[in-house]
């Protein structure tokens, strides 16, 4: 590196930064590294038990300047010590016991850190590096986490406040330790300036706080989910309770969301219509009482307030290209654990199998159909996907007439084939599918007339 100085992306792994005989080289690994033109450093450490521990995991990360200095000393060439001019990008991977304090000191020479990505980072050194951050990188903006996190609420939540100024974007894996304190520090930069937010899997959170996030983010351009495959049987998605919020603003709290024509892509659960059409679950058992929804809700009326009060929160969407409100598909280990996973995603079967241990449908859902309002999301323009898998919507030729005016640029619908057996009338929604794919045949290049002008 030091004949290379001109070097604008570094990856190394755990063998470059020791020496022969065992002892630590980071320092000097860092060292070495161009300080001019480097943008991008990607950091990959072990993950398992250090021979000769580097530093004491349980000493906190305190004075940089100092550290910095006395690892340095012995090193048997000076080597370069100045400030990273213009690295934007750190990845850092595995961890434990090999990211001690001192082997972060040369994050006191990123200021212009943009870009944090972690991958499968243990949470031991998760305090030191969130120290160091937010101590050193006042330019902080961009947070990407993947792997598995299984760390408590206040390790994620001292995690997220590492961003001086708050974050632009926030991926997160699939977190069961997610709760109030990092949602706390979350909703910081859902209020100010978040963008892109991205996460597969909300822990303990549900219900307000989810609500809270749309009633507050004016700023976001995607608000994702995780995808087909990746979903666990515990995975909590964001989830809007359609009949809880419209009560709450019918009830002097204002609950229209703070969304508008600069988001691009929503990924969301819509549940809790009130929806007296459904009389059974796919599987033929009874679809069991909403707690929630008191009895004179399941009346027609609210069943369509409430999904128009939906519609024109959707509708102000103006910019929305991707609307994704289906259900994703478990992950294969997580079915293989359940024996299940000979049902190839069955909708059926697989719902009977997993009735008490994940929802693999949504009944309380909108229902896209023109009677409830279809017609508010007139100025959706842009929208080029709407999924609506396993949810129980009413889509047939009607709409898909509709849907080919008014929304000219929508490419697909997926999940729209459907035999609505969970209305208790699988022959009428034959027809119905009968219909749709004789559309569908005579529309082969998308559901939008801009495919056919």
């Amino acid at each position: 590196m030091r004949s290379n100085q001109g070097l604008k992306f570094v990856s190394a792994d755990e063998t470059c930064f020791r020496n022969k005989d065992g002892t630590d080289a980071f320092q000097l690994f860092i060292g070495y590294c161009p300080t001019t033109s480097l943008e991008r450093l990607e950091l990959r450490f072990c993950n398992r038990p250090s021979p000769s521990p580097v530093a004491d995991s349980s000493t906190l990360f305190n004075d940089l300047d100092d550290t910095h200095i006395e690892l340095f000393a012995s090193a048997p060439r000076k080597p370069l010590s100045g400030p990273f001019k213009v690295l934007k990008e750190l990845l850092i991977s595995g961890g434990n016991f090999h990211i001690a304090p001192q082997r972060l000191a040369f994050l006191s020479r990123c200021a212009n850190l943009e870009r944090l990505q972690l991958d499968n980072i243990d949470r031991i050194p998760m305090a030191s590096l969130s120290a160091a951050l937010r101590m050193s990188c006042p330019h902080l903006s961009i947070l990407e986490v993947k792997g598995p996190n299984n760390g408590p609420d206040d390790e994620l939540a001292y995690l997220l406040s590492s961003a001086k100024n708050h974050w632009i974007e926030v991926s997160l894996p699939d977190m069961g330790g997610f709760g109030t304190e990092a949602f706390t520090i979350l909703m910081a930069s859902v209020r100010t300036r978040l963008e892109v937010l991205k996460v597969e899997g909300w822990g303990g959170l549900g219900g307000t706080e989810f609500l809270d996030i749309l009633c507050s983010a004016q700023h976001l351009r995607r608000l994702e989910g995780p995808a087909d495959g990746m979903a666990q049987e515990n995975t909590t998605e964001l989830t809007m309770w359609a009949y809880l919020a419209f009560h709450q603003h019918t009830h002097e709290k204002d609950r229209s969301w703070a969304l508008g024509p600069s988001l691009e892509l929503l990924q969301i659960w819509i549940d809790d219509v009130p929806r007296p059409d459904i009389v059974c679950q796919r599987n033929g058992d009874p679809l069991p009482l909403d707690p929630d929804v008191p009895e004179e809700a399941e009346d027609v009326h609210p069943r369509y307030d409430v999904q128009r009060w939906v519609y024109t929160q959707l509708g102000r969407l103006t910019g929305l290209r991707e609307l994704i409100l289906g259900v994703k598909e478990l992950d294969n280990m997580a079915l293989l654990a359940r024996n299940v996973a000979h049902l190839s995603h069955d909708p059926i079967a697989l719902e009977g199998s997993l009735r008490h241990v994940a929802p693999t449908f949504i009944y309380r859902s909108l229902e896209f159909s023109l009677e409830s309002g279809l017609e508010l999301l007139a100025e959706m323009k842009e929208l080029r996907v709407l999924d609506v898998k396993s949810t129980a919507h009413r889509i047939g030729v009607a709409e898909l007439d509709w849907m080919h005016v008014n929304w000219p640029k929508l490419k697909e619908i997926k999940g729209l084939m459907s035999r609505r057996e969970w209305l208790g009338d699988a022959e009428a929604g034959l027809e119905v599918m009968s219909a749709v794919e004789k559309w569908l045949d005579s529309h082969p290049h998308g559901i939008g007339s801009s495919f056919y002008s």
